[in-house]
C-alpha cells in the first residue's frame, strides 16, 4: 500500500535579540547620518529677530521681553514691553510697618533716606544696622549692632506711630549677616539695592543667600554694558537710578543708551 508523501514546512528563523538590537542600531545610525548631511545641505536659517529686540537683548533685556518691542517707535515699544514686567509692592507707610533695605552701607541709607522724604517721615524713623553708623550719616543711637539688638529693636518698631526703615549694610559676601538682621526684624518688605556693573550669577547667589527679597533697587545703569541684565533675576524692581521704576523710565534710559551706540 503506497505511503503517503507529508511536505515539511520550515517556520521562518527568529534572530536572537542582539540580531534584533543591532539591526535596530543600524537603523537609527543610518537614520542620524541622514538627517546630519540634510542639515549640511541646507543649513537652518537664524530666526527673524527685529532689530529693536536684538538691541535691547545687548543691553541685557531678557528674550521674552525684548520680542514685545516691536512697535515703529521705540520708546513707546518699550514703553509697551516693559508693561508686562513685575510691579514691585510699595515701601509700608502704615504705623508699626517696617521696611528693610539691605545693600552697602552709602547705597542703602541713600534708598532709606528717599523713602522717609517720600513718607515724610524724620530721622528718628531711620535705623542703621552695620559697623559704622557715623561714616552712613546716622546717629550712633540708632544704630542695631546684630541680630539680638535687632529684636529688641524690632519690639519697639512695631509700637510705633509711623513706619520705619533699617538700612542693612551687607557686601554681596555678607548675605547671612543681613538674612539674620531681616529674620529678626520681621519687615513687611524686604528692598535689596544692586548695582547694575555687578555680575549677575553673584547678585542672584546673594540674593539667594538672603533667603527673602520682595523687590530690588537697581543703581549704577550708566556704567553697566548690559543696564538691565538684572532684569533675569526676575524680582521686580521698585527703584530704577534712584527713581521709582516704571515702563516710561527704563524707556528712557534704553533710549539714552541705544542712543550712544547708533540704535
Amino acid at each position: 500500500m503506497p505511503v503517503e508523501a507529508t511536505a515539511t514546512v520550515e517556520k521562518p528563523r527568529t534572530p536572537p535579540a542582539s540580531e534584533r538590537l543591532a539591526g535596530a542600531y543600524a537603523a537609527e545610525a543610518a537614520a542620524a547620518l541622514a538627517e546630519k548631511a540634510e542639515r549640511t545641505e541646507r543649513p537652518e536659517r537664524p530666526a527673524n529677530v527685529p532689530q529693536l529686540a536684538r538691541q535691547l537683548q545687548s543691553l541685557g533685556v531678557p528674550t521674552d521681553i525684548a520680542a514685545r518691542a516691536t512697535s515703529d517707535d521705540t520708546y513707546g515699544a518699550i514703553v509697551e514691553a516693559f508693561a508686562a514686567l513685575p510691579v514691585a509692592e510699595p515701601a509700608p507707610d502704615a504705623p508699626g510697618e517696617t521696611l528693610i533695605v539691605v545693600g552697602e552701607s552709602t547705597h542703602a541709607m541713600e534708598v532709606a533716606r528717599f523713602v522717609a522724604e517720600a513718607h515724610r517721615l524724620d530721622d528718628d524713623h531711620i535705623l542703621f544696622a552695620g559697623r559704622n553708623a557715623a561714616a552712613a550719616g546716622i546717629d550712633g543711637k540708632r544704630r542695631i549692632t546684630g541680630a539680638h539688638d535687632a529684636r529688641l529693636w524690632a519690639k519697639k518698631l512695631r509700637k510705633s506711630d509711623a513706619p520705619s526703615v533699617v538700612a542693612v549694610e551687607a557686601a554681596l559676601d555678607e548675605s547671612s549677616w543681613a538674612a539674620a538682621i531681616v529674620e529678626a526684624v520681621r519687615p513687611v518688605t524686604v528692598w535689596v539695592v544692586v548695582d547694575a556693573s555687578r555680575k549677575t550669577s553673584d547678585v542672584a547667589h546673594h540674593l539667594q543667600g538672603l533667603r527673602r527679597v520682595d523687590a530690588i533697587c537697581l543703581r549704577g545703569t550708566g556704567s553697566s554694558g548690559d543696564p538691565a541684565s538684572p532684569l533675569s533675576l526676575r524680582v521686580p524692581v521698585a527703584l530704577l537710578d534712584g527713581r521709582p521704576s516704571t515702563p516710561y523710565q527704563w524707556a528712557a534710559m534704553l533710549c539714552e543708551r541705544l542712543s550712544l551706540v547708533g540704535g
